[in-house]
């Protein structure tokens, strides 16, 4: 997007479309949050304190950190300058923060790496599930994709 010239069709969409789908996967990642709190966990399909099990709970602990970091740099960027985030125009986040040097600089260079960063640890997660599917052959691909 930030390669974008002015006249490009995509210049005014492309961020409405991204900081409303933003705050979309925020609200639906703390709804989940809320489901899982009030239902049992899924019991994982790894050995119990293996390291394949370990790993897997601090990559999705990971994964969700990065989603909400990367959601409230996105809101700071937005509102740096005391500007309302603007959802689909359905209703409007007011700043909470303003007048801060540098803090729509700051927020995006956040919002650039920590993107890259949840970026890589979703094709980490990918690799993992084509693992487990086609050299262990166990059921976790299956049961991701809610086949079991």
């Amino acid at each position: 997007m930030v390669e974008l010239g002015y006249y490009d069709p995509w210049y005014h969409r492309a961020p409405w479309w991204h900081k409303s789908l933003g705050v979309v996967v925020l609200i639906l990642l703390l709804v989940r949050a809320i489901w899982q709190f009030f239902h049992d966990k899924v019991v994982s399909l790894l050995t119990k304190g293996s390291w394949q099990d370990k790993l897997s709970c601090w990559v999705h602990s990971l994964m969700n950190l990065l989603v909400v970091l990367i959601g409230i740099s996105g809101y700071f960027i937005v509102t740096a300058k005391g500007k309302s985030l603007i959802v689909f125009d359905w209703f409007s986040i007011p700043a909470l923060l303003q007048d801060i040097a540098n803090l729509e600089d700051w927020a995006g260079e956040v919002h650039y790496y920590l993107a890259y960063a949840l970026m890589g640890l979703v094709t980490l997660h990918i690799l993992a599930a084509l693992k487990h599917h086609f050299v262990d052959k166990d059921a976790v691909l299956n049961r991701m994709l809610g086949r079991k």
